[in-house]
């Protein structure tokens, strides 16, 4: 399953799943964000019986970025069920990003 766009219109219906959510905040003009955006592509397809991944524009859709204390780009915000689980600041490595995933699967 492809990377999804989110918006902050869907962001609470995107989260409460029972299936867990990553949602990367980023922005259009953030090279590091690009990047990572590929990585999670690929996370998306490889677990897509286990994670929805999301693409959150901070700039399109700015509230619910505040809501969390995004200070910076690009961050993933880990949910299940609504609930906050972890966040992870910064561009990394597909590994880096799996075992930030894994513990809560």
């Amino acid at each position: 399953m492809a990377l999804k766009i989110s918006t902050d219109e869907k962001f609470q219906e995107q989260i409460n799943g029972k299936k867990l959510s990553l949602i990367q905040m980023s922005a259009i003009w953030c090279n590091p964000c690009q990047n990572l955006k590929i990585i999670v592509e690929k996370i998306s397809n490889d677990l897509s019986d286990k994670i929805d991944c999301y693409y959150h524009d901070i700039e399109q859709a700015p509230n619910e970025p505040v809501k969390f204390n995004v200070k910076g780009v690009p961050t993933c915000l880990l949910f299940k069920e609504g609930k906050l689980l972890a966040t992870k600041v910064g561009a990394t490595s597909e590994k880096d990003m799996l075992d930030f995933i894994q513990p809560h699967i």
